[in-house]
């Protein structure tokens, strides 16, 4: 779902205003509104107006097309193996993979551009959180929002990385970041059409901020058929204390970030995710309301897996070292359960 709506960015303003608009209408009255409907509300403001081509890279010509794409990666590819140390080059092979949907290799081109500049360009960083999010694996959200901001410490005029936290910030509540992220954008003198479509977008959010619903955005959201997101739904309610085993206690790192996850006994990606800052022992609730693709929630009454893992970097990816705990869980039924961390990944 994340990767279809952020691809939707390149549609046209109208194919997307038919498809967006009773989304919007509908969703858009609560202060956290669905990461679809932000990503939406994004492709209905600016699709039409060619702004993918201005935030791809605002020193650069415009992103290539696919056609172009698929016979400037072999030139790129052979160019690279004589020349492995060109910065430009990697960032440019990692636009042409994005462009024909390849997704993991976009990722490993602007990855290598990160490793040539030490973490230091702000251009790679963005790129590979573009292609983080593209792909469909809802547990890396926190690894891209990661990359976004590092990539705007390093340039703060960064048009791509604004966009993408401006969205991110949107989905999660964030009314006032995502509102200081658009005006930044508006700053850096856009072609007028995108100019309207970002005030456009602030306007919302500014009727969003004066005009809260009756009874608060809680009240609000009870009130939908589907739960957003921060709140919990009963019917698929995980409650869980969350502690780490006495033998393993010096072993965690401080500053330290608490993932939880909640995966079906089939495989898939997670069902669920939250993260949190260290505090344990602590109380950690999940429901379908935590599900970051709209079509892969947990189900009342479902049996999952349940994962609760330490990480000193804050990388929702497995890293050696981590500490870990896992239970079962039947979803909306179990009630308040103990989960205890007590491994050690090797």
């Amino acid at each position: 779902m994340m990767r279809f709506i952020l691809i939707a960015l390149l549609l046209s303003l109208v194919a997307a205003a038919f498809v967006a608009l009773p989304l919007l209408r509908t969703k858009a009255a609560g202060a956290r509104a669905p990461l679809s409907a932000a990503l939406t509300l994004l492709a209905l403001l600016l699709a039409g107006f060619g702004f993918y081509a201005w935030v791809g890279d605002r020193y650069w010509s415009a992103p290539p097309s696919q056609a172009n794409a698929d016979q400037t990666i072999p030139t790129l590819a052979r160019h690279l193996e004589r020349q492995p140390d060109d910065l430009s080059g990697w960032l440019e092979l990692g636009q042409a993979y994005v462009a024909i949907g390849d997704y993991p290799l976009a990722l490993r081109s602007y990855q290598r551009a990160n490793r040539l500049t030490i973490g230091g360009n702000a251009m790679a960083l963005a790129g590979m959180a573009e292609a983080t999010l593209m792909q469909d694996d809802a547990s890396q959200k926190a690894q891209a929002s990661e990359y976004l901001e590092r990539a705007l410490q390093l340039d703060p005029h960064s048009a791509k990385a604004l966009l993408y936290s401006a969205v991110l910030a949107y989905h999660d509540g964030h009314l006032e970041l995502a509102r200081q992220r658009f005006e930044t954008m508006l700053a850096l003198s856009p072609p007028e059409n995108i100019r309207a479509a970002l005030q456009q977008q602030i306007e919302q959010i500014d009727s969003q901020l004066k005009n809260p619903p009756a009874g608060g955005a809680a009240a609000a959201a009870s009130a939908s058929a589907a739960p957003t997101r921060g709140q919990v739904d009963a019917a698929t309610a995980i409650h869980l204390h969350v502690t780490v085993s006495p033998a393993l206690a010096n072993k965690v790192p401080a500053d330290a970030s608490l993932f939880v996850f909640v995966r079906a006994p089939t495989g898939g990606p997670p069902l669920a995710v939250k993260r949190s800052d260290l505090r344990l022992p602590q109380d950690v609730e999940l429901s379908a309301a935590d599900a970051m693709v709209a079509d892969r929630a947990v189900q009342p009454g479902q049996s999952v897996s349940v994962v609760a893992r330490i990480s000193a970097s804050g990388n929702p990816l497995p890293q050696s070292g981590d500490l870990y705990g896992e239970i079962r869980y039947v979803a909306g039924k179990s009630g308040a359960q103990a989960l205890q961390i007590d491994k050690l990944n090797p």
